[in-house]
């Protein structure tokens, strides 16, 4: 009797310890940048379950307007397509909502595999670049020209006038190095974009999906999500859905998904 109990103690043991080596603290640089902006923290992000899942903190840009960030790193209900996601969140001084970011992921190792991802969200007419830095030097073997038979697919939602658009696209080759498309946004003022540009510093791609407003014969960035890829496989299971806030329409919901049948690299 006295060793079962010590081998079940010893099992449940293992277990414990087993769980606890699965789960990832990674550490990261957070980036805040813009012309009226330049913000820099060093931080921690780990697994769903640990003690560093929330990230609060209260900023002010060089003219001393307060703004506030906010990420929560949590599960999800076990019938959706990934376990867990990190939603971001940047409010100004009076706690209205700017821009926000829910990105799907598998665990905190993805966002190693990335190395980095970012919101750029228009505040007042200047851009505010959001970006995490797990791994600056990420190394990869992706190349935007042997990515002309990818499907990705958008899907662009303007409620306040009762508008989606869904589209899966194969992104033309604009220039050496860079795919991209735009739409518009029916008859509205907007369009969407999406882009691959080659990372010759790291050797994968930048993703980006891009929400512009056309004002006075010009393209105007209102907000961009963007992440790394080192292989194809990480551009496939990116997944993530951002809204802005606009003042006078109301917010756009920008949503990013794998197309069916491509969430895994084809067999060799």
């Amino acid at each position: 009797m006295n060793t079962f109990k010590y081998s079940l103690t010893a099992l449940i043991a293992s277990l414990a310890l087993s769980a606890t080596a699965k789960a990832e603290t990674a550490p990261f640089e957070l980036k805040i940048s813009g012309p009226n902006v330049d913000v820099s923290k060093k931080l921690e992000l780990s697994d769903v379950g640990e003690d560093k899942t929330k990230i609060n903190f209260e900023f002010k840009d060089k003219n001393g307007k307060p703004y506030s960030f906010n990420l929560n790193y949590k599960a999800l209900p076990k019938n959706r397509s990934y376990p867990t996601n990190l939603d971001i969140t940047l409010k100004d001084g009076a706690g209205q909502k700017l821009g926000y970011l829910f990105f799907a992921i598998n665990n905190v190792a993805f966002l190693k595999q990335m190395g980095e991802f970012g919101l750029i969200v228009d505040v007042d007419g200047t851009p505010f670049d959001l970006k995490f830095i797990f791994d600056a030097n990420k190394k990869g073997n992706l190349k935007v020209a042997n990515l002309g038979n990818e499907r990705l697919v958008s899907d662009t939602l303007f409620p306040k006038k009762g508008f989606q658009m869904i589209r899966p696209m194969l992104l033309p080759e604009t220039s050496k190095g860079v795919r991209s498309q735009t739409y518009a946004l029916d008859s509205h003022p907007y369009e969407m974009n999406y882009t691959l540009i080659d990372n010759k510093k790291t050797g994968g791609v930048q993703f980006q999906y891009n929400l512009n407003k056309k004002q006075e014969g010009k393209i105007h960035l209102l907000e961009r999500i963007y992440f790394n890829a080192d292989s194809l496989e990480t551009l496939r299971q990116g997944m993530f859905a951002g809204k802005y806030f606009d003042t006078k329409d109301g917010a756009f919901k920008l949503v990013f998904y794998p197309a069916m049948g491509q969430t895994a690299p084809p067999q060799k």
